[in-house]
C-alpha cells in the first residue's frame, strides 16, 4: 500500500485522471487516494465524493489497514471542513485499526496527525505529547520509518512550535519536511510543507524569504493548475505587501485570491482570516465603507463556525472593527464594539482565570452607569424643555451644555475601554499562566529593549529534564514546573534580571549589568535549591550562557539555543559559559 502510495505521490493528479484501479488494490484506498489527490488540487466537491464513495468499503472491514488510512486522512479532510470534533472521532479509529494491524509507520502518522488537530482545538499539552511519541519512535527506529511519515511528523512539529510562536524551532522542522519532500519528489505532501514553512517565515518576520517562498508556491501552483494552493500564494503574497504597506496591492491580491478560493477553500478560518486582512487594507486606505463589509463577511461565517477557535477568531475581528470604527471617528459604534470585544475576552478561559485580578466588569458597569447618568440628564433636560416655553433660550443653553458633557464622556469610556482592553491582551500576550512567569513574546520585546542600551548583560537558556517522566500525572508535571519556576526566581534580583518561560521546559534568564562568571554562580545556586526540594530531586537541567561582550550574533538567541544544543549532546545536565 505505502509502495504505490511513493510512487503516487510524485504526481497526484495523475491518479485522478485513472479510470480504473490496479487489479491488486483494495478500493478504500483507492478511493481515498484519489480523494487526497482532489483536495490537494482544490476540488473539494470531488475529494468528498471520494471520500463518501470509499465509506462503504470502509464500514465493511473498519479495522483492516486500508480502513485506517481513509480514516486517518479522512480526518485532515475533517480540519479544512472546520469539523475538528469529527477529525478527532476518525483519528480514533484510525488509531485501533492500525494498531489491530500493528502498522507502526501508520501509527506515527496518526500521532502526527492527533497533533495537528489538537493545535486547532488550542489543546496544546495533547499535541506535545502525541508530536513526543512519534519523535520517540522515528529516534529509535530511524532507518524503518519511511520518508513520507518522517515529512509527516516534521511538518506537525512545525505547526506546533509556529502556534507557539518559537519560529526558530518551527523553521528547523520546516526545512527537514521540505529537504525530505524533494528528495523524494513529494509534490503530494511538498506543497502542504511549503505552505507551513512561508508562513512561518512571514510570522517570524524574514519579509524577503516569505516573499520569495510565496511566490514560488505560486507559480508552481499556477503551472500545475492547483487552485488550492494559487490561493494559499496569492493570500501570502497580499500579507507580505499589507506588511510592506502597499495597501492598494495587498487588496489586488487578496482579490485574486478570493476567485482562487472558490470550491478550493472551505475551512472558515481561512475565509475569516482573508477578509480580515481585506478589512485592514482597506482602511488604511480610508475606503472604510468596504473595511466594514469585508468584517460584515467575517461576522456572518463566525454565525455558523462552531468550533473552540470561533472565539479567538471573533476577537480578531472585532479588534479591527474596532479599529475602523475608531479612524472613522464613530464613537458610539467604537464603544459598542469595544463593549463586545471584551464580553468575549470575558469568556476566554485564560482571562477568566484572571477575572478578579483586572475587574472587567467592575470597568464595564462603571462605564454603563456613567453612561446612563448623562443619558438621564440628557432625558430630564428634554423634558423640561418641553413644559417650560417661556424659558427656551436657557433650555437651549442648558441643552448645548448636556451634548458637551455627553461628548465628553464618550471620549472617556472609549479611554476606558481601551485601557482595559489593552490590559487584558497583555495578559493574553505576555504572561505564561502555569507558572506565572513571563512567556517568549515578552523576552523577544525586552530583549530588544535592552540590546538597545549601552549596559552589559549576560543571559542563560536552561532546560529542564526530568519532568517528563510518564510516572507523572499531567497535573504533577504543571506543579513540578510551578516549583522549578519559582526556585529560579528566589536565585535573582526583581529588578534588574527577567525570567521567561520560552517553550515546555525551557527557561531564559536575561541579567543586565551581570557577567557570566556571575549569572553561572547563579545557576549553581539553583542546582542546589533543585536537589534540596524532595518533589524535584529526578529533576535535572542543562544550560548555555552567553553575554553582550562576546559581540554581534545576528540572532543572539538562535547561537544560544544552538549552544544548548550543542551542552545537551555532549554535557547534559551542566552549565557551559562557552
Amino acid at each position: 500500500m505505502l509502495e504505490f502510495e511513493a510512487q503516487a505521490i510524485e504526481d497526484p493528479i495523475k491518479i485522478l485522471t485513472a479510470d480504473h484501479k490496479p487489479d491488486a488494490m483494495n478500493r478504500a484506498f483507492w478511493l481515498t487516494m484519489k480523494a487526497r489527490a482532489a483536495f490537494f488540487k482544490g476540488d473539494i466537491q470531488a475529494a468528498q465524493k471520494y471520500y463518501d464513495n470509499a465509506k462503504f468499503y470502509v464500514k465493511e472491514h473498519p479495522l483492516s489497514l486500508s480502513s485506517g488510512y481513509w480514516y486517518l486522512y479522512r480526518a485532515f479532510f475533517s480540519i479544512e471542513q472546520g469539523e475538528l470534533p469529527k477529525a478527532k472521532q476518525y483519528i480514533k479509529q484510525a488509531r485501533l485499526s492500525f494498531t489491530q494491524q500493528k502498522a507502526s509507520d501508520l501509527l506515527i502518522r496518526t500521532d502526527a496527525m492527533e497533533a495537528v488537530i489538537a493545535v486547532w482545538r488550542e489543546e496544546y499539552s495533547l499535541a506535545l505529547k502525541s508530536l513526543q511519541t512519534a519523535q520517540g519512535y522515528i529516534s529509535r527506529n530511524p532507518e524503518s520509518v519511511d520518508d513520507t511519515t518522517k515529512l509527516m511528523v516534521y511538518d506537525s512539529l512545525t505547526a506546533y512550535y509556529l502556534t507557539l510562536q518559537f519560529y526558530v524551532k518551527a523553521l528547523g522542522y520546516a526545512y527537514q519536511a521540505q529537504d525530505l519532500a524533494r528528495e523524494n519528489g513529494n509534490l503530494l505532501d511538498g506543497l502542504p510543507v511549503k505552505y507551513n514553512l512561508c508562513l512561518v517565515l512571514l510570522r517570524a518576520n524574514l519579509i524577503d524569504k516569505a516573499e520569495q517562498c510565496y511566490h514560488e508556491m505560486h507559480d508552481l501552483a499556477h503551472t500545475k493548475n492547483l487552485p488550492r494552493y494559487e490561493f494559499w500564494g496569492l493570500s501570502g503574497l497580499g500579507k507580505i505587501a499589507l506588511n510592506k504597506k502597499e495597501f492598494k496591492e495587498a487588496i489586488e491580491y487578496f482579490k485574486q485570491a478570493k476567485l482562487a478560493q472558490v470550491n478550493a477553500i472551505i475551512n472558515p478560518a481561512h475565509l475569516i482570516v482573508l477578509n480580515n486582512n481585506m478589512a485592514l487594507a482597506y482602511s488604511d486606505i480610508k475606503d472604510f465603507d468596504k473595511a466594514l463589509a469585508q468584517l460584515s463577511f467575517s461576522k456572518e461565517l463566525l454565525k455558523s463556525y462552531d468550533n473552540t477557535l470561533n472565539n479567538r477568531y471573533t476577537r480578531q475581528t472585532l479588534k479591527i472593527e474596532a479599529d475602523v470604527y475608531q479612524a472613522k471617528q464613530d464613537l458610539p459604534q467604537t464603544i459598542a464594539t469595544l463593549r463586545t470585544y471584551v464580553k468575549f475576552l470575558e469568556e476566554n478561559d485564560e482571562v477568566s482565570k484572571n477575572r478578579n485580578q483586572f475587574k472587567t466588569n467592575g470597568l464595564i458597569e462603571t462605564q454603563r452607569q456613567r453612561v446612563q447618568l448623562v443619558s438621564s440628564a440628557n432625558t430630564n433636560s428634554a423634558q423640561a424643555g418641553q413644559s417650560e416655553d417661556g424659558t427656551g433660550s436657557h433650555d437651549l443653553l442648558k441643552a448645548y451644555i448636556v451634548i458637551a458633557l455627553l461628548v465628553v464622556t464618550l471620549m472617556v469610556v472609549v479611554a476606558y475601554y481601551r485601557r482595559s482592553k489593552s490590559n487584558l491582551t497583555e495578559v493574553l500576550n505576555y504572561k505564561d499562566f502555569g507558572t506565572g512567569l513571563y512567556n517568549r513574546r515578552y523576552f523577544v520585546e525586552q530583549f530588544e529593549v535592552v540590546s538597545n542600551r549601552t549596559i552589559d548583560y549576560a543571559m542563560a537558556l536552561i532546560e529542564l529534564d526530568g519532568i517528563r517522566d510518564p510516572e507523572f500525572q499531567s497535573r504533577g508535571r504543571e506543579e513540578m514546573l510551578k516549583l522549578a519556576a519559582d526556585l529560579i526566581l528566589k536565585q535573582f534580583r526583581d529588578d534588574g534580571d527577567l525570567v521567561c518561560r520560552v517553550s515546555e521546559e525551557e527557561f531564559v534568564i536575561l541579567c543586565e549589568g551581570m557577567k557570566k562568571a556571575v549569572l553561572q554562580k547563579r545557576l549553581s545556586a539553583f542546582k542546589e535549591a533543585l536537589r534540596e526540594q524532595e518533589k524535584l530531586n529526578n529533576v535535572s537541567f542543562s544550560g548555555a550562557l552567553i553575554c553582550s561582550e562576546e559581540g554581534d550574533f545576528g540572532n543572539i538567541f538562535a547561537e544560544l539555543e544552538s549552544r544548548l544544543v550543542h551542552v545537551k549532546r555532549n554535557a547534559p545536565g551542566q552549565v557551559v559559559a562557552f
